[in-house]
C-alpha cells in the first residue's frame, strides 16, 4: 500500500512537471522571461509557463497590455528540459499601440488576482 502511494505520488509530480523563471530587466518598457521545464512539460507547456509569467509581470509593473517582441525554444536531445525565453514589451494604456496588445488580465482569466498572488507558475500542468 505505502509503496503504491509513493508510486501514484510520483507519478502526479511527472503529470505535472516543474518550471522555473526569471525575469531580467532590458529596458524600462522591456523584459526577458526566461523558462526551464522539465521533460514532461514538453515544450508546449514551457511556453504556456513563460507566457503566463510575463501576464503576471506585466500587472506587478502596474500595466495591462503588452506584446512579444522575441520568442525562442529550445529542447535539450540528453535531459529532455525545454528552455523558453520571451522578450516582452509592456504598452501603456490609451497609446496607439494598446489596441493591438494583449491583455494580461484576459490572458490569465478570470482568477487573475489569484495568479498574481501566486506569482510565476512552477507547474505546467
Amino acid at each position: 500500500m505505502r509503496h503504491s502511494l509513493l508510486l501514484s505520488f510520483l507519478g502526479l509530480a511527472v503529470i505535472a512537471g516543474c518550471a522555473q523563471t526569471t525575469i531580467q530587466p532590458m529596458s524600462k518598457d522591456t523584459f526577458k522571461i526566461a523558462t526551464n521545464a522539465a521533460p514532461a512539460c514538453g515544450p508546449n507547456g514551457a511556453r504556456n509557463v513563460a507566457f503566463k509569467s510575463a501576464s503576471v509581470e506585466v500587472i506587478r509593473r502596474g500595466y495591462d497590455k503588452f506584446v512579444i517582441v522575441g520568442d525562442n525554444h529550445n529542447s535539450d536531445f540528453w535531459s529532455g528540459a525545454h528552455e523558453q525565453d520571451m522578450v516582452v514589451r509592456i504598452i501603456p494604456e490609451g497609446s496607439r499601440e494598446a489596441a493591438n496588445a494583449l491583455s494580461a488580465r484576459q490572458q490569465l482569466g478570470d482568477d487573475w488576482q489569484e495568479q498574481l498572488a501566486k506569482g510565476s507558475p512552477t507547474t505546467c500542468g
